[in-house]
């Protein structure tokens, strides 16, 4: 009868069992591991003996050690480099090892071996058996015994022949009788195995090109289908031509998941485009997608989006989208979910573009639904999800952080467009980074509930407690509050109940210690003779004391001039102030501005109007709105007829835009337009008049 102990470093129990079936289950890995010990667990420990194990063993990989056990220079989760093949001439990692074995007395150590094997890190359905290699014992010290390779030492380049990342997982396994029982001693991780990483190159390239070729067989996973042979991994750059006359001559993946690193399908619009078939499969992509012309054909299909930074350069269709990998997912198209969206382990930020709503977002269809969207994973961008709602009616339109109860009146088929665009109204205040919109079929609703989620990475600098909710049904400033019912910091949630007015609006969340409004819709500086009339224009008020008017005449140290209190301190209709400056032997240029107050003693100064005095008539340059969006309406005044140069030069003073009006004396109105393309940020209007006077104008572009 032979006896086998299965132990894990130093000691465990043995029970009488068939050599070569336990040989057998530690080579087909983990699980083969653990299916032994469950047999010597029911075949009952009758017999107990104390033998030998392991002190501290080494992989050798190019000469260097690694230990097992944990000490500095551990080979657990070691990366042990990057090699290259170039067709016949491998780099080299060269595999050895070093047992350190403690014997008991009585103790016969018989053979030791390292089992390793090497797999792709990207295909776990595909690991392999372990392959052992011999050790000789080389020296002893008492009871110490070293054991090593003496023979040839493997290069684990050559078990790789696509580019990508591998993994070399092994254990060590000595063989010790003693008075008549056969004990198997194991350094295996407690049953994990030991496990580091190498990177193969080809060609010095970690990606090789992939290319369909196939007019007839649509098999993704068949290998001759491909340009050059093999099927495509994690690291394929992988191209589906546009194929002429080819039928269906495209690949499919059917009932199974497939890899990719970089995916192109090509074409044109219309059927000269290339296809790709993907159903009940799932699709891993590492790296880039780019499929502008929806050559995708998803039938219950995933995209899981693996990679850390990626660019989806595509308008699909698909059923399901998975986010992971981390990094940042940028969207150049419109991406429509039938089923869901989710956000998994690393997770990462779908960032879509911005300037159309209709050509770059993300749509749920009424389906689907978006799933675990958290602080470091979710849309920020366009997201739009479509829900049929009737009177009492509600909907979370697919998880995409808002709810709407229908309280009275019946919206019909609503939409929800997320945005994470920010609102800046006067002074400092501004909105938190997310704000939903909303559009009805049917505008009958009276009354409503909403419900406004948020993330901590949407609040902008604002507290979570300081949060009011703010509509505009303009789509932008002016907004108008209305406040809350309820909020939850730990829940990121606001409430407000039985709201009155448009759903067909915007809605978003301000600062109650610094809100949106007042906004200032215009000021403006005008001489009348010797004095300057100054008006100005809010689209609302929120808490507003009044308007301090100060004057300057170097444009930085500003005086009072006087106050202007304001109509009653809340409002949302528009309010127009006006304020006369009377002072005499007024001379050369004079900055006008406005530092408004609040009622609890808060304020926000507006940006200065220039007017000049002292020559028969004075010269100035006023315009409205600023900040600008497309266009910017100037109010000029000059002494001097004939033709000006107007220009925009942006915050380095390179111009880039130019008019050159014909003016009359006295008051001309002039209309820039075509400014909507400029970026974002500071510019001047810079006015010179016929008599080489020059004005100029601080704008703000946003």
């Amino acid at each position: 009868m032979l006896f086998i102990d299965i132990m894990q470093k130093i000691l465990n129990t043995h029970t009488p069992m068939p050599y070569s079936l336990v040989q057998r289950a530690l080579l087909n890995g983990k699980a083969g591991l653990m299916a032994c010990l469950t047999l010597l667990m029911l075949a009952g420990f009758t017999t107990s003996v104390k033998a030998g194990g392991f002190a501290t063993n080494f992989v050798i990989a190019n000469g260097t050690p690694y230990s097992t056990n944990g000490a500095p220079g551990t080979f657990q989760g070691r990366s042990l480099g990057t090699f290259d093949r170039s067709g016949s001439n491998l780099d080299v990692l060269a595999l050895s090892a070093e047992a350190n074995i403690i014997t008991n007395p009585g103790d016969n150590v018989q053979t030791t071996q390292l089992l390793y094997r090497i797999y792709r890190a990207d295909n776990l359905d595909d690991v392999g058996s372990f392959i052992p290699l011999p050790l000789q014992q080389t020296s002893s010290n008492g009871n110490a015994l070293k054991w090593t390779n003496t023979g040839a030492q493997p290069n684990l380049v050559s078990f790789a022949s696509t580019p990508g990342t591998y993994t070399l997982q092994l254990y060590f396994q000595t063989t010790i009788t003693n008075n008549g029982i056969t004990s198997i001693v194991l350094d295996a991780n407690n049953g994990d195995f030991y496990a580091a990483t190498f990177i193969v190159t080809v060609n010095g390239s970690i990606y090789q090109p992939k290319a369909w070729k196939s007019a007839n067989d649509g098999n993704w996973f068949n290998a001759d289908n491909w340009a050059p042979n093999g099927i495509p991994n994690s690291n394929s750059d992988v191209t589906i031509p546009f194929r002429q006359g080819t039928g269906s001559g495209y690949p499919a993946i059917n009932n199974a998941q497939a890899q990719v690193h970089n995916i192109i399908i090509q074409g044109t619009a219309g059927q000269a485009r290339g296809r790709l078939y993907l159903t009940n499969s799932t699709l891993f992509i590492y790296g880039n997608y780019q499929d502008i012309n929806a050559g995708l054909k998803p039938i219950k299909g995933t995209l899981y989006l693996f990679g850390q930074d990626q660019v989806i350069d595509a308008s699909t269709l698909i059923d399901n989208v998975v986010i992971d990998g981390g990094g940042t997912k940028s969207l150049t198209g419109a991406l429509t979910i039938q089923n869901s969206i989710t956000f998994s382990g690393k997770k990462g930020i779908l960032v879509t573009r911005t300037e159309n709503a209709d050509l770059y977002c993300v749509i749920l269809q009424p389906t689907a639904r978006i799933v675990g969207e958290s602080e470091d994973g979710y849309v920020l961008g366009e997201l739009r999800s479509s829900q049929l709602i009737g009177e009492g009616g509600s909907s979370d339109f697919g998880g995409i952080g808002v709810g709407l109860t229908a309280n009275s009146g019946n919206p019909g088929t609503t939409v929800a467009t997320r945005n994470s665009a920010i609102y800046y109204g006067a002074g400092t205040s501004v909105s938190i980074r997310r704000s939903f919109s909303f559009t009805a079929s049917v505008a009958t609703l009276q009354n409503f509930n909403l419900n406004f989620g948020y993330l901590n990475a949407d609040l902008n600098g604002i507290q979570a407690a300081n949060l009011l909710l703010f509509r505009s049904e303009s789509g932008d400033v002016p907004f108008q509050p209305l406040y809350k019912t309820s909020s939850s910091s730990d829940a990121k949630t606001l409430t407000r109940n039985g709201i009155t007015g448009a759903i067909a609006a915007t809605f978003t969340l301000g600062d109650r210690t610094n809100p949106l409004p007042v906004t200032l819709t215009s000021f403006a500086a005008v001489a009348q003779g010797p004095n300057a009339l100054l008006t100005w224009t809010t689209a609302q008020e929120l808490n507003n004391s009044g308007f301090e008017v100060q004057v300057s005449t170097d444009g930085t140290t500003f005086s009072k001039l006087g106050f202007v209190a304001a109509v009653s301190p809340n409002s949302s209709a528009a309010r127009t102030y006006q304020y006369r400056d009377v002072t005499a032997n007024k001379q050369g240029t004079r900055y006008y501005r406005l530092r408004q107050l609040d009622v609890d003693g808060k304020e926000n100064l507006f940006a200065p109007q220039s007017l000049s005095f002292g020559g028969a008539l004075a010269t100035s340059v006023n315009g409205y709105p600023n900040p600008f969006v497309s266009e910017i309406n100037l109010s000029l005044q000059t002494a001097v007829a004939g033709q000006a140069t107007v220009s925009v030069l942006d915050g380095v003073g390179r111009q880039v835009r130019s008019w050159q009006p014909t003016l009359a004396a006295g008051a001309s109105n002039l209309v820039l337009s075509d400014l909507a393309s400029l970026p974002y940020g500071l510019y001047v209007v810079q006015v010179r008049y016929n008599d080489g006077q020059t004005q100029r104008l601080k704008v703000v572009k946003q």
